[in-house]
């Protein structure tokens, strides 16, 4: 979801079961609902985020279908509320945790198919250098997204936590029409969005 959506690292461990479990739609073909607790692009507030997504990306990720497997696994765990990404206990994973697996899957692929790996990784350890939660699945959504021509606009609206980054705590220079519109109810940019990822 953090490469979907465009979130920050530890934002994507924001993952909510009762609000992904009170807004899963089986029949809606159109969009899922993304629901996430907490502090999320740039909001200063930790509220219940419902973010639209695509149910299947144009590269081939079925979100809806990884949401349902989530969901289910969950479901016979005993656990249809708290975080999403979490363990056995239901204890939410850490960035630390979560660094550890992808760094193990990259390391795995890399001695097993080398071949999709960027050129530029010619030696196992560059993965740890190159790879961390926080930054690559949010820089790899932006690169993507740029990839695929998406509009200035659609861009500014899915990652609006730039400028507020950027901002560097004063208040963040968006145009009124941004800064007055709810990111609960734009959809269409973050379908167009996610439909190319």
């Amino acid at each position: 979801m953090a490469y979907v959506i465009s979130l920050r690292g530890p934002e994507g461990f924001l993952l909510d079961l009762d609000g992904l479990n009170r807004h899963w739609k089986e029949e809606n073909t159109n969009y899922i609902v993304i629901a996430l607790l907490g502090k999320v692009k740039g909001e200063h507030h930790e509220f219940a985020h419902l973010i639209p997504c695509s149910p299947t990306m144009k590269s081939g990720i079925n979100v809806k279908g990884i949401l349902k497997r989530l969901l289910d696994e969950k479901r016979e765990r005993g656990f249809t509320i708290g975080p999403a990404i979490s363990d056995g206990e239901g204890k939410s994973w850490n960035s630390a945790m979560i660094n550890d697996m992808l760094h193990e899957l990259l390391m795995e692929l890399f001695g097993t198919h080398q071949n999709l790996s960027p050129v530029d990784i010619i030696l196992k350890e560059q993965i740890f250098e190159k790879y961390q939660c926080f930054r690559s699945l949010r820089r790899g959504s932006d690169t993507r997204a740029l990839e695929q021509n998406l509009e200035d606009k659609d861009i500014d609206i899915v990652n609006r936590w730039r400028t507020v980054e950027e901002a560097r705590g004063k208040r963040p220079n968006r145009s009124m029409m941004h800064h007055y519109a709810q990111l609960d109810q734009l959809i269409k940019p973050f379908l167009r969005y996610t439909r190319e990822m």
